[in-house]
């Protein structure tokens, strides 16, 4: 009796499959596209990228396009997704959710409190990274294709990590990263941005993946934010040094004058710091060492002689203190404090923090900068003196 009623007790206990649904019957949204609404006051123009799970099948050749764009508009982004019920045939879950994009006219406007909806929902995760997309709708940066990605989520993740790898400029951001920098006090948001590179020829998708020279999504710039408002961005050189300053690039290169052609001085590893200082005038003090080795001599230069390596360190440092200059000063030009001097001072100095927090803006606005670099060359390649052609 007692061994009849542990397996009933077993059988109670064994999970069912009543939350059990077929692939088939499901819309996996994949990434959610957020513009401003064409016909609603105030209101939004929702993109959801869902997924055919035809293209996950490991049986046959898939064909045809591997996601579906649907966009509904409304007041909220939340009763958009409700109402795009009425336009996707499947059940919307969202719990793979991995991409939102954000169009620069609605960064411009305000994001406000658009990102509630993703951090009080049960079922998407909050780890996927935030995208501007820059002089173009949301809508248009999903509507694309590549030939070498499966779908545009897929495209602007791995790009953007490639990017991150090789130059610098897109430093990703998660929805909660996202959010707690909008909720601090002393720093401001840092977003990378996405763009096509050109437009379309055709609507036809199906074009676009033969082209030799398709439409793809680019990484174009750092959008600085003031509160919850776009009002600038950092571009080429200037959005990597962002990067630099707060030490999240794996790899970048600098060129660096020789006579009238470049060196190319690649970075191994890199690391950034700031401290605000006070006295005796506020001071913006950023802190930079890199190691680096040569890739490319464009010019005659004995890179044995410990002299020469010596003078191409001291204008590595030369031009990466101009360049991290520049940075801070467009970036108190606008009163936004992307890199959370702020921040630090209120951890450092809560006493003053408390009684400036609200001039800060102007404080880090006016503030001196000083900027100190440690430049190193620990690897001149395998060739030591460039070639000459005859």
């Amino acid at each position: 009796m007692r061994k009849l009623v542990t397996l009933l007790l077993i059988i109670l206990l064994i999970p069912g499959c009543s939350n059990y649904r077929e692939l088939n019957q499901l819309g996996l949204v994949i990434a959610v596209g957020i513009d401003v609404s064409q016909d609603i006051e105030n209101g939004y123009r929702v993109t959801f990228q869902v997924i055919n799970p035809s293209q996950l099948s490991p049986i046959g050749t898939p064909t045809g396009i591997p996601v579906s764009n649907y966009t509904a508009e409304s007041k909220t982004v939340l009763d958009a997704y409700r109402r795009a019920s009425s336009i996707i045939p499947r059940e919307n879950d969202v719990s793979h959710l991995s991409l939102v994009v954000i169009s620069e006219k609605l960064a411009r406007k305000g994001t406000n409190l658009i990102f509630d909806l993703f951090e009080r929902g049960k079922q998407a995760k909050s780890t996927f990274p935030v995208f501007i997309a820059r002089g173009t709708s949301a809508e248009n940066v999903l509507g694309v294709v590549e030939p070498l990605e499966s779908n545009p989520t897929k495209s602007v993740k791995s790009t953007s990590e490639n990017d991150q790898k090789f130059y610098g400029i897109a430093k990703t951001m998660n929805l909660h990263e996202v959010i707690a920098t909008l909720t601090s006090e002393g720093k401001d948001l840092l977003l990378p941005g996405i763009k096509l590179n050109k437009k379309l020829k055709s609507k036809n998708q199906t074009n676009n993946l033969n082209d030799i020279k398709p439409s793809v999504i680019e990484i174009s710039g750092l959008a600085l934010f003031k509160k919850d408002k776009l009002v600038k961005w950092y571009d080429g050189e200037m959005a990597r040094n962002a990067n630099l300053i707060l030490s999240e690039i794996e790899s970048t290169s600098f060129p660096i004058p020789c006579g009238k052609e470049y060196i190319t001085l690649i970075s191994k590893r890199s690391k950034g710091s700031i401290k605000t200082l006070l006295r005796p005038v506020p001071t913006l003090q950023v802190n930079i060492a890199i190691n680096t080795e040569i890739s490319e001599i464009n010019c005659n230069k004995d890179i044995t002689d410990t002299k020469v390596l010596t003078k191409i360190e001291t204008d590595l440092e030369k031009e990466i203190r101009r360049q991290v200059q520049r940075t801070i000063q467009i970036s108190q030009s606008t009163g936004s404090d992307v890199f959370g001097f702020g921040s630090t001072l209120s951890k450092e100095n809560p006493r003053y923090w408390k009684k400036h927090k609200k001039e800060w803006n102007t404080i880090f606005s006016k503030a001196k900068v000083e900027v100190n670099v440690k430049g190193s060359i620990n690897d001149s390649g395998l060739v030591t003196d460039p070639y000459e052609p005859n």
